[in-house]
């Protein structure tokens, strides 16, 4: 009995290990030492996050915020509720898209991404989309939980429209746009441009549909996400590094970097036959 009560627990050594790992990162970047910031990334969100070539807007941010102080970003791709528990148990430094309040114990940086959520309608079919319950009639297609994300006034329309429908894959809800399977299409406006594009490009989407004007219906207010982090230190040189490369351009050449590379613009060089578009409208905001 007493060789079972002086056993070690594995599971306790492993969590007191990873913990202890999590502790020389916070270390090292406190003695001002650069450090690999294991980062837990929950979604392939084009063109945010680009799970396929471990890029996107926000994975390149991350990257440039955290170069500025030395350090280097390891990105883990993981369902969402496992980067939560992982950063609890130390086995990850740090995740992204958080909110106050979602996680004790952590610290957020300041707001590092916001996303942009529109009903997306169609200019030819002439709707009227001033506000959320203007959708109460129209065949909705939105993107997965968007019935728990966007709101009780969102939640009340869903509940009282028969043609609301929800699809895990956002590529669908463009195709189902364009195709006239939908009469609205709610998802962020940036999403919607980079799978148009996508749509186009692999031949799932002709040039005559290129030319329907799609209108993004500001019906949403902004989403505005921060990062998390296990260390305040790194926190703190995030921020600094965020502040750095948006004071001098960086940012906005990486905006630019992705606003290219959703664009039309080399499509319709190289074609006789479409005109390059403007994707969305009511897009500058």
């Amino acid at each position: 009995m007493a060789q079972n009560l002086n056993k070690p627990n594995s599971s306790v050594a492993r969590r007191n290990s990873y913990k202890l790992m999590g502790l020389l990162t916070l270390c090292g970047a406190q003695l001002g030492q650069a450090a690999e910031i294991k980062i837990g990334v929950s979604l392939s969100i084009p063109p945010y996050v680009i799970q396929a070539t471990n890029s996107g807007l926000e994975l390149e941010l991350l990257n440039q915020a955290l170069a500025v102080k030395g350090h280097t970003a390891s990105i883990h791709y993981l369902p969402l509720a496992r980067t939560f528990h992982e950063l609890r148990e130390g086995k990850l430094d740090g995740i992204i898209n958080i909110k106050d309040g979602m996680l004790d114990n952590v610290f957020y940086s300041n707001v590092a991404i916001t996303y942009q959520n529109c009903a997306i309608s169609l200019e030819a079919n002439h709707f009227t989309i001033n506000n959320i319950g203007d959708l109460k009639n129209k065949q909705v297609v939105s993107f997965q939980r968007a019935s728990s994300l966007l709101g009780e006034e969102f939640a009340k329309m869903v509940k009282a429209n028969s043609g609301y429908q929800e699809q895990a894959r956002q590529v669908q809800q463009v195709y189902m746009l364009m195709k006239h399977r939908a009469d609205v299409v709610v998802m962020d406006k940036n999403i919607f441009k980079y799978y148009l594009k996508q749509a186009y490009l692999e031949g799932k989407l002709t040039e005559n549909d290129l030319k329907q004007q799609a209108i993004c219906h500001q019906i949403f207010a902004p989403t505005e996400y921060k990062f998390a982090f296990l260390s305040e230190q790194i926190r703190d040189d995030f921020n600094a590094g965020l502040k750095q490369i948006t004071q001098d351009g960086s940012l906005v050449a990486l905006q630019e970097k992705y606003r290219r590379l959703m664009s039309l613009e080399n499509e319709a060089e190289a074609s006789t036959k479409l005109t390059e578009p403007k994707i969305i409208k009511n897009d500058s905001y």
